[in-house]
């Protein structure tokens, strides 16, 4: 001590490498605080099974086309034993059938007999209209389909080798103003309590395995995943629509009185908002917040990262869903745990406003900091309608509380930091990759809290500080005349107080407040190219597109840029490396071949116009497949004006041991497949 006290600069030397000791300290806290999760969750495999990627590849040489087709094309939302258990099904409203109930919603049968093969066929072939169930008619041969047939039918219940006779359609009823009449009182009785008087309500029920479903907007026919021909509703309310909720009317009705029912639920009808006279009045234009909200939430992005995931990609959805808890590095800026977003008052957002919420959610201002850009894209979300961002507040705070206390991020030291952002490019201090771990990384259950070694080795950076400053300035007063000595300490310390601000803003970077949002979001969004209505040939028609940007730019840009031609690479062991799509209209590097049904299949079922499947990790078709029919229309029609872009996206690779351990995406080109 009295050496150090000897002289000014020996206190100064001594402070500097206390200083550097505990800011080496915060670096390297930074990189084993997180390091582990506290939990490794697994789900029962009966529940979510694993999978492996790409589907189908662990299947033995010679096992028959039905069982390898249905591996490669089914498994990932029925999972590998048929009981609606894939690893993409948490996200998925309504979940995918479990075959081994052997109940069905759309059949011809009776309510208790199971679907005739023609029943079986037709859904494979044509898929499930504005569903995550796609058409397969355009990939597999017929003979393929009736093989993926008659293994979906060995993982039903055995039912005695009697094919089952489908219903006969009983006569209609003419749709007169007296059948519509007698419909509207029998709607009225059976039918509006959970559609709404409307028919328009959208409520949230549960199946028979008390997962979510959601009622029919009843004035959107193009939205009946069964079809909106007369004969398909009749059969509808005939046979119900378990394991939905909807129960059969057979017993309750007369044919004649469900052919009423039919008739006033067609007059229903209102004008699709792609042809003259019609508008957009889907599940994102809901007047009731909340729904709208609910809507909004589950179709976005927010499960992505702030619901954890296994070790292969399967979200914790059941128990955990926004709980928060994903690790997030994001060197230089630090390593972040995702925030829980359920209505717990003291972990969660409890006691949030519903104001406060928005502003963290669109311009990155939290609480008790602000946001980087990097981990949780506010800048797209600034883009959001002032009307949506409150439908997601106002959602958030009706969620389920689930008692999750998430750590405060951890930083690296500031000479590390410093030093690194002043090799990028600033003031964005672009991170060359992010990180995105399974398992749980919220605090522990008891002990102490796991950001604790950050917060004493800045206290004691600060306490080593200040003892410096008083020991400087004590020093002083034996070497410096009296007249000196206080000019010379206030020119030291307003030259440490610049040097401190100087140092505190590159520190900081990007993620200052006096950078206004609106700054950030233009860099970030601003440049999403403009259709020119008057090349879109009508105003319901520029209304979609406008509509489609409108997703384009809080969804869809994060990943495929402001120009929609990709070409980001991610890498993960469980699904290998991969490149986003140039989805722009380039018709041999881009989608400009893809019909607008296969882009529509790709967004939601996760399928390419080729037949390739897409791992939902990587192209979130798993909560993409929640969109209203209205908005995957609108997106499609805005793909189709985007300026076309020649970029040719490397072909995706395998699993292998040359992949990231860790998902990993990157933010600068890398055409090398593997974690390099």
């Amino acid at each position: 001590m009295r050496w150090t006290l000897a002289s000014r600069r020996r206190v100064v030397l001594v402070t500097i490498a206390l200083l550097c000791v505990l800011d080496a300290g915060r670096s390297l806290y930074a990189r084993v605080g997180y390091a582990r999760p506290v939990e490794v969750w697994q789900p029962d495999p009966s529940r979510y099974a694993d999978l492996t990627w790409p589907p189908g590849a662990d299947l033995a040489a010679g096992v028959p086309a039905g069982q390898r087709i249905y591996a490669q094309r089914c498994a990932v939302c029925h999972g590998p034993d048929g009981r609606g258990n894939g690893p993409a099904a948490p996200s998925l409203i309504p979940r995918p059938r479990d075959f081994t109930q052997g109940r069905f919603k759309f059949k011809s049968t009776a309510v208790d007999k199971p679907p005739s093969d023609d029943d079986l066929t037709r859904i494979v072939s044509n898929g499930l209209q504005a569903s995550t169930m796609p058409g397969w008619k355009d990939i597999l041969r017929p003979d393929e389909i009736q093989a993926v047939v008659a293994h979906i039918k060995g993982l039903m219940p055995a039912t005695g080798g009697v094919p089952p006779e489908p219903l006969s359609v009983s006569a209609h009823v003419t749709p007169d103003a007296a059948s519509r009449s007698r419909g509207q009182v029998l709607y009225g009785r059976w039918c509006s309590t959970c559609h709404g008087d409307d028919g328009r309500a959208r409520i949230e029920l549960p199946d028979l395995k008390g997962y979510p479903t959601i009622t029919r907007d009843l004035t959107a026919p193009w939205t009946f995943a069964g079809g909106s021909e007369p004969d398909a509703l009749w059969l509808r309310l005939t046979t119900g629509l378990a394991p939905g909720p909807m129960p059969s009317f057979a017993a309750t009705t007369t044919p004649d009185e469900r052919w009423d029912l039919v008739n006033y639920v067609l007059s229903l009808a209102r004008t699709p908002p792609w042809q003259p006279g019609g508008r957009l009045e889907g599940a994102g234009q809901d007047r009731d917040l909340v729904r709208r909200g609910r809507y909004l939430v589950h179709a976005q992005m927010c499960g992505l990262c702030h619901t954890p995931i296994n070790r292969t990609g399967i979200y914790r959805g059941d128990d955990f869903y926004l709980a928060g808890g994903m690790r997030v590095g994001v060197y230089p800026h630090g390593v972040m745990i995702s925030r829980n977003l359920t209505s717990d008052p003291d972990t969660g957002l409890g006691r949030w406003t519903e104001d406060e919420i928005i502003n963290a959610l669109r311009n990155g201002r939290a609480r008790d900091r602000v946001l980087t850009f990097w981990d949780m894209p506010w800048q797209m979300y600034h883009n959001l309608a002032a009307d949506d961002a409150r439908a997601i507040a106002r959602y958030l705070k009706t969620l389920p509380p689930v008692r999750h206390r998430i750590p405060a991020p951890l930083h690296y030291g500031v000479i590390e930091t410093i030093a690194v952002k002043l090799t990028r490019d600033l003031p964005a201090v672009n991170p060359h990759r992010l990180t995105f771990a399974d398992g749980m990384f919220g605090a522990r259950r008891g002990g102490w809290p796991r950001d604790l070694p950050q917060a004493a080795l800045i206290m004691a950076q600060w306490i080593v500080l200040l003892a410096g400053v008083v020991a400087y300035v004590a020093v002083g007063r034996r070497e410096t005349p009296r007249r000196r000595r206080w000019l010379r300490s206030a020119a030291v310390i307003l030259g440490l107080v610049m040097v401190g601000l100087i140092g505190w803003a590159l520190y900081a970077l990007p993620m200052l407040r006096i950078i206004p949002p609106e700054q950030i979001a233009q860099g970030g969004t601003g440049v999403v190219p403009r259709a020119d209505p008057a090349t879109l040939g009508s105003p319901e028609r520029a209304a979609l597109a406008d509509r489609g940007r409108y997703l384009f730019t809080t969804y869809c840009a994060l990943c495929h840029q402001s120009d929609g031609a990709g070409g980001a690479k991610l890498s993960w062991r469980p699904m290998g490396t991969l490149w986003t799509r140039n989805i722009t209209p380039d018709p041999d590097t881009g989608i400009g071949r893809w019909t607008d049904a296969q882009i529509a299949r790709a967004v939601r079922s996760g399928v390419s116009a080729g037949g390739r499947p897409l791992h939902w990790q990587a192209m979130t078709w798993d909560h993409a497949g929640n969109l209203d029919d209205e908005d995957v229309r609108a997106l499609v029609t805005f793909l189709r004006t985007l300026p076309p872009v020649t970029r040719r996206i490397p072909d995706p690779t395998p699993p292998s041991p040359d992949d990231c351990a860790t998902y990993t995406f990157w933010t600068v080109r890398s055409p090398m497949p593997g974690c390099r």
